[in-house]
C-alpha cells in the first residue's frame, strides 16, 4: 500500500472489493481493455478509486522560439511520476471531498502530482516547477494516460458497488495498484490496495526479453536491419 492510503486503518469488513483479473498481458495486437472493480461497504458511504502506475523518471522539455524556429530551451526532471493515473468515483469529487483536501490523503491528480520530486527544485522559481507540471501532465493526457474525466461507480443498496476501469492501448507495462477508498461525511474512513500486474507477453515480451539480455547484439541487429531498410528504398527509388 502506497504512503496515501497507510495512514487509514483498512478493515476487511468495512471494505471488500476485488478485481475481474489481476493482470494485463499487452501483446503486438493490445487495443486497450477493460477491468471490472466490484466489493461490498459494511454501511453505506462514498467511494473512490483510484489507479496509479508504477512510479518512473521523466523529462519535460520546454520549446522556445528563436530567430523565428521553435527549438529545445529548457529542461526538468521529476522523479517518482506515476507512469499512468486514473480515478473512478460514485459522484463529483467536488461533492465528496472537501475543499482543502484530506490531510496526509492524495486522492485528486493535483494532490498525486505534489508528491513527485523535481531534480533541482532549488533552482526554479515556484511559478517555473509548476509551469513544467503541467507540460507533464498535458503530455500524459494526450497519450491517454492521465484520463481527465472521472470514471463512474455504480453503488447498488448503498453497499455493492462496481466500475469498469478502461484502460488504453499505449498502457505502459510496470506494477499497478489499484486503491479504494470509503469515505463517510467528507472523511476516508478506509482504504484498501490490490496490484495489477501489466506485462508484455508472446512475441514482443520475447524481443523486449531479448533487447534486455542481449543490448549489443540487439543494437547492431536493428542498425543492420536500418541499413537493409535503407538500402531497399533508395534502390527501389532509383529504379522507378
Amino acid at each position: 500500500m502506497t504512503i496515501m492510503a497507510a495512514c487509514l486503518p483498512a478493515s476487511a469488513q468495512a471494505l471488500l472489493f476485488d478485481l475481474s483479473r489481476p493482470r494485463v498481458a499487452i501483446t503486438s495486437a493490445f487495443a486497450g481493455t477493460d477491468i471490472l472493480v466490484y466489493g461490498s461497504l459494511d454501511a453505506p458511504g462514498d467511494v473512490i478509486v483510484t489507479v496509479t502506475g508504477a512510479p518512473s523518471r521523466q523529462t519535460v522539455l520546454r520549446k522556445e522560439r528563436v530567430l523565428g524556429l521553435w527549438v529545445t530551451g529548457a529542461r526538468q526532471t521529476f522523479d517518482d511520476v506515476p507512469t499512468y493515473y486514473a480515478i473512478a468515483a460514485n459522484r463529483p469529487l467536488a461533492q465528496i471531498l472537501p475543499t482543502d483536501g484530506v490531510p496526509g490523503v492524495a486522492i485528486t491528480l493535483d494532490e498525486r502530482m505534489a508528491a513527485i520530486r523535481a531534480q533541482g527544485a532549488q533552482r526554479r522559481s515556484p511559478a517555473e516547477l509548476r509551469a513544467f507540471e503541467r507540460g507533464l501532465i498535458e503530455a500524459k493526457r494526450r497519450e491517454g494516460l492521465y484520463p481527465e474525466g472521472i470514471a463512474p461507480i455504480t453503488v447498488l443498496s448503498g453497499r455493492l458497488f462496481r466500475a469498469e476501469l478502461q484502460f488504453p492501448s499505449r498502457l505502459p507495462v510496470g506494477d499497478y495498484e489499484i486503491t479504494a477508498y470509503v469515505l463517510r461525511d467528507g472523511q476516508p474512513v478506509t482504504a484498501v490496495s490490490k496490484p495489477l500486474i501489466v506485462s508484455k507477453a508472446g512475441f514482443s515480451a520475447e524481443i523486449s526479453e531479448w533487447a534486455r539480455d542481449e543490448a549489443p547484439m540487439y543494437g547492431g541487429v536493428a542498425i543492420a536491419m536500418a541499413l537493409v531498410v535503407g538500402w531497399v528504398t533508395g534502390a527501389v527509388a532509383r529504379r522507378f
